[in-house]
């Protein structure tokens, strides 16, 4: 027996006990419990407005067994209210003093219209009665009339895209209803009827979808005018409604499909689920890596109140409860081994059972590898689970599949600027640079980076012999005249080195220089390498020049391993748990 089932059936007690236990009426009990109580539950599962329904329940003929009472009556009016209270002025049914003065006020809700609706050319008037109105805008203007006072994107004056693009895909119907005044959220109801799937949806005044449809049940219930929409829409058309009932048959045969498929792979989780739980496999007492992470996210989910089940702490609270009662209880004081105190008896050992199973891991089920991290499914939602080693590895490759997937563009361009190797395009340009300084040594060097060629030199040192043999002979001539023609020889040998000196074909340019050249341009690369790929007109291969790790850390560092690794909402979620720390990521 759940919590929550022990609280309505005490409540259900309570209102007997209060209104009817002592009563000397036949069969009266069987009245209650099998047709107020679900009575009242139709309306409001809680029980809210039992207390009040048994109030003002009267029997209205007793004959014999048979008993002729108001509980129709009365649950319609309470039924009614519970959906319009919000327009009565007073909104506690508590504070009506009986079934009449409910009556009356409801009957008077719609009775008086609070304003007219003018039609013009630009609609078309689908339906009206004392009530509502309902208009098919033809044109932006007649959309943005008819829709004032609302937020619907289709009426507004800024832009007719929205309009346009609800018109092109189905059609529009905007439901006034003229007794309700402007500030309720559906004095105007947008019915937005769609060829794809054939589906429709309701608006309120504030754009929001409504979703419980038991809030416009005055819409709902009015089969004429629903009719007339339908009609309205399927004679508009007819011809798109049955191509799209073809395609929906063939998505449907597709659908089933995939259902059946779902419905096995459902079945054999459960099955292996099972047996998980009888080999007790993620037992604590011969913990595996898997079990562990199973366990490290149950008690994140238990901590973050998002286990669906429920909890430990609840069924103590509820057996702490049931023994008070039990323990003060008149009748089972009076007879503490009677039925009544077996009755408690039975309760705690069934609470105290469903306890011993509540919060179990193996409610949490395995799916598959996520990037190294372990995967489960709970509660419809998918988690990855890991320690920190295994979410860095997981970022990481995340990351990876993801450049594989958008590409480096696929990020900011000054982010991806950031991580170009300049090392990988320096060594890319050092060819260039080579072949440069290599083939125009003139226009990248200087004069002083040049030397003598080695043939030069060779040259000049044979000069430089000769010259030496000339001094030599020097001291051996005898006459003036010799020894001027040995002197005027050395001279003209002398002035030949200077010759040669002088002639730029002597000199060639150092491979130190073109070393010193080709390093500092690197260097310049090295320091800007984005600026040289767009001077060299090379923008579209700066992808190419990336260091991917570099770039993945950097992502990572940015954004963080949630954002990386939770496509759900980007969150990093951890918990302690066996002394380690593990991080958990929804996917889905």
């Amino acid at each position: 027996m759940s919590l929550k089932t022990i609280l309505l059936e005490g409540r259900v007690e309570d209102v007997f006990n209060k209104r009817f236990k002592g009563a000397l009426f036949p069969g009266l009990d069987k009245i209650y419990y099998d047709e107020i109580v679900p009575g009242s539950a139709s309306i409001n599962p809680n029980h809210k407005y039992l207390d009040w329904i048994s109030k003002n329940w009267s029997p209205t003929d007793v004959e014999g067994n048979e008993v002729t009472h108001n509980l129709k009556e009365i649950l319609l009016a309470v039924s009614k209210f519970d959906t319009q209270n919000q327009r009565l002025k007073i909104k506690d049914l508590n504070q009506y003093k009986n079934l009449d003065q409910l009556f009356d006020t409801l009957q008077k809700l719609g009775q008086t219209a609070r304003r007219t609706v003018e039609i013009s050319d630009e609609v078309d008037r689908i339906y009206e009665d004392n009530r509502f109105v309902v208009v098919v805008p033809k044109t932006h203007k007649s959309s943005c009339y008819y829709g004032a006072g609302t937020k619907w994107c289709t009426a507004s004056k800024d832009t007719d895209s929205h309009f346009s693009n609800y018109k092109s895909s189905g059609e529009l119907y905007y439901i006034i209803d003229k007794t309700l005044p402007t500030s309720s959220p559906y004095y105007k109801v947008a019915l937005n009827k769609k060829l794809a799937g054939l589906t429709e949806d309701f608006w309120v005044v504030q754009d929001k979808p409504i979703t419980d449809t038991t809030k416009i049940m005055t819409i709902i219930q009015n089969k004429k005018m629903l009719e007339d929409i339908r009609n309205h829409f399927g004679v508009k058309f007819e011809e798109r409604i049955k191509q799209e009932k073809e395609l929906q048959a063939k998505r449907l045969s597709r659908n089933e499909e995939m259902r059946e498929r779902e419905r096995l792979r459902r079945i054999q989780q459960q099955v292996e689920a099972q047996q998980r739980r009888e080999n007790d496999e993620w037992s604590l007492e011969n913990p595996t890596s898997i079990g562990l992470a199973a366990h490290a996210l149950k008690e994140w989910l238990l901590d973050m109140a998002d286990w669906e089940g429920e909890t430990k702490v609840e069924f103590r609270n509820a057996i702490e409860n049931l023994r008070n009662e039990m323990e003060n209880d008149p009748e089972v004081i009076e007879d503490p081994n009677g039925d009544k105190a077996q009755e408690y008896g039975e309760d705690l050992s069934n609470l105290e059972e469903d306890m011993e199973n509540a919060e179990s891991v193996y409610d949490i089920i395995p799916l598959y590898d996520y990037y190294g991290m372990y995967e489960f499914e709970y509660g419809g939602a998918e988690y990855a689970v890991g320690d920190d080693d295994a979410a860095d590895e997981a970022a990481f490759e995340r990351t990876k599949s993801l450049i594989d997937d958008i590409g480096y563009e696929g990020f900011s361009p000054s982010f991806m600027e950031y991580y170009v190797d300049g090392d990988l395009v320096a060594d890319y340009a050092e060819d260039w640079f080579w072949d440069d300084v290599s083939d125009s040594p003139e226009d990248y060097l200087d004069d002083d980076d040049r030397e003598l060629t080695k043939e030069t030199e060779d040259e000049i040192e044979k000069i430089k012999e000769e010259i030496a043999d000339l001094e030599q002979e020097l001291d051996e001539l005898e006459t003036d005249a010799e020894i001027e023609m040995n002197q005027d020889a050395i001279d003209e040998l002398q002035e030949r080195i200077e010759d040669i000196r002088m002639d730029d074909d002597s000199y060639e340019y150092t491979e130190e220089a073109k070393d010193n050249y080709v390093e500092r341009r690197m260097d310049e690369v090295r320091d800007d390498p984005v600026g040289f790929l767009r001077d060299f007109g090379m923008e579209d291969s700066i992808k190419d020049f990336i260091d991917e790790d570099d770039f993945i850390e950097g992502v990572i560092e940015q954004d963080g391993r949630g954002h990386t690794l939770s496509s759900y909402d980007g969150e990093e979620n951890e918990v302690s748990f066996n002394d380690e720390w593990y991080y958990i990521y929804r996917t889905n």
